[in-house]
């Protein structure tokens, strides 16, 4: 919900549009796949596992930059010609993610930040980042309305055109939960999903 909430309820991505998702893991994964049925043109998923940056594209990415090795603002704005992306989801909760949406997205676009980091810590921006009317958004769960967007991530799963199984990584049962919650820290997993006999 929080993924493509952000993009169909907060996002506004029109038909054609160009967004940015800065972190490849189950949230932005998601935000891609929201983007993708919200009909943007470009989306540019941006992370630093090659395999997330894989399925992102199999998810609807068309475009993937490891920020390891690549500049994501650079990235953003040779895709679009110089002017930079309509939209950018921030599903990291790094410092560097945050500094680079407000890079990356043009004057007047919009940046969402879902991921989050140490509420005591600092985040510093380049102060000319921040100006040309874009607007940032902090928030939770992508705006749920659950009765409205329940059924309809139900029914887009059910259609194919919400790819959910993709998401999982792996089948644990319940006394591997810890080695489960392992795996994600240690950014090996997108899901794994706890399965009972």
């Amino acid at each position: 919900m929080t993924g493509v909430g952000a993009a169909l309820n907060l996002g506004a991505i029109a038909r054609g549009d160009s967004v940015m998702v800065v972190g490849c893991g189950a949230v932005g994964l998601s935000a891609v796949q929201g983007a993708r049925l919200a009909g943007a043109s470009v989306i540019i998923a941006v992370d630093l596992d090659p395999a997330k940056l894989a399925l992102a594209r199999r998810l609807g990415a068309t475009h993937g930059i490891n920020a390891s090795s690549d500049d994501a603002v650079a990235a953003g704005k040779r895709e679009t010609c110089g002017r930079g992306v309509d939209v950018v989801i921030e599903s990291a909760g790094s410092a560097a993610a945050f500094r680079t949406t407000t890079g990356a997205v043009r004057p007047g676009g919009q940046v969402i930040w879902l991921g989050k980091i140490d509420v005591n810590k600092d985040v510093a921006f380049r102060w000319g980042s921040l100006m040309q009317e874009k607007r940032i958004r902090r928030v939770s769960y992508g705006n749920a309305r659950p009765r409205r967007d329940f059924p309809l991530l139900a029914r887009a799963y059910l259609d194919g055109s919400l790819m959910l199984d993709e998401l999982i990584s792996r089948r644990i049962t319940l006394d591997e939960i810890n080695d489960g919650f392992g795996a994600l820290k240690r950014g090996e997993a997108i899901r794994s999903v706890i399965t009972f006999d």
